[in-house]
Order: C-alpha cells, then structure tokens, then sequence
C-alpha cells in the first residue's frame, strides 16, 4: 500500500506492497512505539518534498506471528526492510530512549558502511556508547534529536533533488 497525504509532494510506502522506487528515498529503521510515532513525525516534516519514504510500520502486524524464517509473513516483512534499505537513497535511524531496538542495532551494523545512513541516538539510549562508536568508526553523522535527524535527511535528499534538475 501507498499513501501520499493531501497537498504532500511524498509517497510513503508500507509493507507488504513492494515499492516501485523512482525518486530520490529514505527508509525508516528505529524502535515501533505507538502514536505519535517518530515515523509520522519524520514523514509529515518531508511530505513537502517529491520523494519516496519506506516506513515498515504496517497496519496488519500481529504480535502473534512467530519470528522465523518458516513463517511467511515474517520473512516477507524482514525481506521488505532489507530491500528497502538496498534501493534507499538514505537509511534513517533513531534509537528512542527507553526503547529495547536489538533489530536496529543490528541493522545498523549491516548498513553503517553503506554511505547511506544518519543516526539519531539522544541520551539515555541504553546502548548509546555502541552506536556512537560505530558511527565514528563509519563516518556516520550521529544527532542528538528528531529536528536534527529531519534536517539531515532534508539536506541529503534536497541535494538529490537538485542534482536531478
């Protein structure tokens, strides 16, 4: 499923629809809370420019399934994200204080060399010294908050936008 919001120059695109990416994007990687999500707050700060947004958050989770490659519906969603993260132009991640991520951190292993990732990890984070010190060993600009983390992916898709003028 896709969804673009009134007057917004955005598309978002949600598991399980597989994206058809054409502009420049960003995926979203960081801990699933309940409303208002750091997602929506990040999609709604964009929405005025003509991008892609990845959001793995889908409607239809059920806490129920069972985490295994065996079970259908959980592989395509992991599968969805990693292939997401590979057509992604920008890989955004934010580690929430309080929040237990251990599939971020792992994800942000797996990406923190792709030249394609900002981070944002505020104080409190109860694995903040580990993502600091992968993000200085990788190069990675590393925020302290949401505002940050949605400037930062401003500048990396205007400049983007504007090399596709």
């Amino acid at each position: 499923m896709s969804k673009s919001p009134s007057k917004s120059k955005s598309t978002i695109h949600v598991p399980p629809t597989k994206p058809h990416i054409t502009r420049p994007s960003i995926i979203l990687y960081g801990a699933i809370q309940p409303e208002p999500a750091w997602q929506t707050q990040l999609t709604t700060s964009l929405s005025d420019l003509p991008i892609d947004i990845l959001d793995p958050r889908r409607a239809d989770w059920d806490s129920t399934w069972v985490e295994d490659i065996s079970s259908p519906v959980f592989k395509e969603q992991v599968e969805w994200e990693m292939d997401g993260a590979k057509v992604a132009n920008v890989i955004a991640f934010y580690f929430v204080p309080g929040a237990l991520t251990p599939v971020a951190l792992l994800e942000l292993g797996m990406y923190a060399a792709s030249g394609k990732v900002l981070v944002c990890c505020p104080e409190g984070f109860y694995k903040r010294g580990n993502v600091q010190i992968v993000c200085e060993r990788y190069g990675i600009g590393l925020v302290e908050t949401l505002g940050e983390l949605v400037e930062g992916a401003r500048g990396r898709l205007g400049t983007l936008l504007t090399a596709q003028e």
